[in-house]
């Protein structure tokens, strides 16, 4: 990694996942039983993508940490290609990652739209060698891995993760996908 970016994202604040995610499912089991629109509900309007996108962040550290065995943090902040920058410890030395979230939206809200065409699109980052992107699966579907046509990227890492159960408190977490992709899943962080 470059040093101006090691410097960089070494200043950043680093906030665990798990006590937002904690709080945030209070929350969403609060709003379940009310009036708001589900719209609202699923952070599904322009004002608050924002909080989906923060979510799905955390969501992701949170999933990479468990794989991991260790607490991988996250700094909110777009910049060039990423949305956010992940840190963790290995070996007593500070690591760090951009991110880049896509979607894969609810099949209500984009029929057409396929996991294989996010990844066909993602040719764009030319001059992303240190990019991990992390694509949500918001939707309840299955797939196989090795069934997906991944094209040369310029990118660090690949990812995809995606609730496995209609509550979900079940998680899964596949990748790398540009190498020997496995899967693991993890429940969502309870109080």
């Amino acid at each position: 990694m470059q040093s101006i970016a090691l410097r960089t994202f070494s200043k950043l604040d680093y906030r665990d996942p798990r006590p937002f995610l904690v709080r945030l499912r209070q929350f969403e089991l609060e709003l379940s039983g009310s009036a708001t629109p589900k719209r609202v509900r699923n952070l599904r309007t322009n004002q608050l993508k924002p909080e989906r996108e923060l979510r799905e962040a955390a969501i992701f550290c949170y999933l990479a940490g468990q794989r991991m065995g260790t607490t991988v943090g996250l700094a909110p902040g777009e910049e060039q290609d990423y949305d956010f920058v992940a840190a963790w410890s290995a070996l007593e030395e500070a690591c760090f990652a951009p991110v880049q979230l896509k979607e894969l939206p609810p099949e209500a809200t984009a029929p057409a739209a396929t996991l294989q065409g996010i990844i066909s699109a993602l040719g764009q980052y030319v001059s992303s060698r240190e990019l991990v992107v992390a694509i949500h699966l918001n939707r309840t579907m299955s797939f196989d891995p090795s069934a997906l046509a991944i094209p040369p990227l310029q990118i660090a890492e690949l990812w995809a993760f995606g609730a496995t159960s209609p509550d979900q408190n079940t998680w899964a977490l596949w990748g790398d996908l540009l190498r020997s992709p496995t899967v693991s899943y993890h429940a969502y962080p309870a109080a």
